[in-house]
């Protein structure tokens, strides 16, 4: 399986995201901390002199490896200060006794922590569903690690980090106004297509964006979350496949007729890389064959699920599709027969709506259509109140 970017829908998807202010407040505190030991750093140096929407496809041509090596990236003293920050020991044993070193569990908590929250209920569930991953490759003086994986029954994400091996900056790149950058790549990580049939997976869709986490170094954050539907499957011990041949950035600026304008490269070479899907899946199932209606339709509930990442659906509607959409965004009511809301009630009040997109398959006459969404930010799941689809509201017991 490959994924296939659209450039000019990118701009739109990428202004859609946003970090809520806890993580913009763990941001911000991470390059005050950064900057204090910058300054310190300095110091002691003069005395001693010395951070859009992508459909999958069939499976494309595989790129030849360039140079690609599996460890650890972080620097010790960081990784150290931030494991600190976190909580975590310097040295975790994790499934199947496997031994992270500090440093590379370190940067995978804290790159988790940047994207899915960093409050103390939040730390815990990621070090209790998160990974460290450490692979890398490397091509024509760019790096590109994959440095953590977290996921649930259907759905997985992955951060990554971009950076210049001669420690400059990628001066090119713009932030919008949620503080992510106008950078991506042509292709991210799959399973192959082999995989897929195996799992008996029928498509996929997700996003990705970039984001600085700390703005004193000269890197760059990707974050890839994917949902894969029509497997119950799970993904865990999987092989991701990473492929990528150029660097992009979307630059300022419209064209004459209001579009945003092409996609540049930013450099071209051979990133790839494979490691295994390797995370706890906390999600937990909820009573189904509840009927209810969506877009007019009857519909009856096959599969629902929550976990601390997100929820997920499975349901069966009385209808049939109709031709999908070429951006890949499913939210055309009138064609779409499983089309509606989706959303999530919490115990504080708050309710997060989590999407009308969806992936689905045609059964005879009807349609099977599968919603997998992640959260803004990780939640336990006694927090989770209740979850409505089209006019069925289920309540968390």
């Amino acid at each position: 399986m490959s994924s296939t970017f659209d450039p000019t829908s990118y701009r739109s998807d990428l202004n859609r995201l946003s970090f809520s202010d806890e993580q913009k407040a763990h941001m911000a505190a991470r390059l005050a901390e950064t900057a204090s030991d910058r300054t310190a750093e300095a110091k002691e140096a003069r005395e001693n002199g010395t951070g859009k929407i992508l459909e999958l496809h069939g499976a494309g041509a595989a790129h030849s490896a360039s140079k690609c090596v599996r460890r650890p990236k972080a620097r010790r003293g960081r990784a150290q200060r931030i494991a600190a920050a976190l909580g975590i020991a310097a040295m975790l044993t994790i499934g199947g006794g496997t031994a992270y070193a500090t440093g590379t569990l370190a940067r995978a908590a804290d790159s988790l922590a940047a994207v899915f929250g960093a409050g103390p209920a939040q730390t815990e569930l990621i070090d209790r569903i998160g990974r460290p991953i450490g692979a890398s490759c490397t091509s024509n003086g760019i790096t590109i690690t994959a440095d953590a994986i977290i996921g649930m029954r259907h759905a997985y994400a992955v951060v990554y980090t971009i950076e210049k091996d001669d420690g400059t900056a990628f001066d090119e790149l713009t932030m919008n106004e949620n503080g992510l950058y106008n950078l991506f790549l042509n292709d991210c990580g799959d399973i192959n297509e082999l995989t897929a049939l195996r799992l008996g997976i029928k498509g996929g869709q997700g996003y990705s964006y970039t984001f600085d986490a700390n703005p004193s170094d000269n890197a760059i954050q990707l974050v890839e979350m994917k949902s894969l539907t029509g497997s119950d499957a799970t993904l865990v011990g999987e092989t991701l496949h990473f492929n990528a041949s150029e660097l992009l950035y979307s630059p300022k600026g419209e064209q004459a007729d209001g579009r945003a304008l092409p996609a540049e490269t930013l450099a071209t070479g051979n990133w790839n890389m494979s490691f295994k899907i390797d995370y706890e899946d906390l999600s937990v199932d909820l009573p189904a064959g509840q009927s209810f209606t969506v877009n007019g339709h009857n519909a009856v509930v096959d599969e629902l699920a929550i976990s601390p990442l997100g929820a997920t659906i499975t349901y069966t509607v009385d209808a049939v599709d109709g031709p999908s959409e070429p951006t890949g965004l499913e939210t055309n009511s009138e064609s779409r027969a499983g089309c509606g809301n989706f959303s999530v009630t919490f115990t504080d009040g708050t309710t997060e709506e989590i999407g009308s997109g969806y992936g689905s398959w045609r059964e005879g006459g009807k349609t099977v259509v599968q919603k997998t969404r992640l959260f803004d930010q990780i939640r336990d799941v006694d927090d989770i109140a209740s979850i409505t689809v089209g006019d069925l509201t289920v309540p968390i017991q």
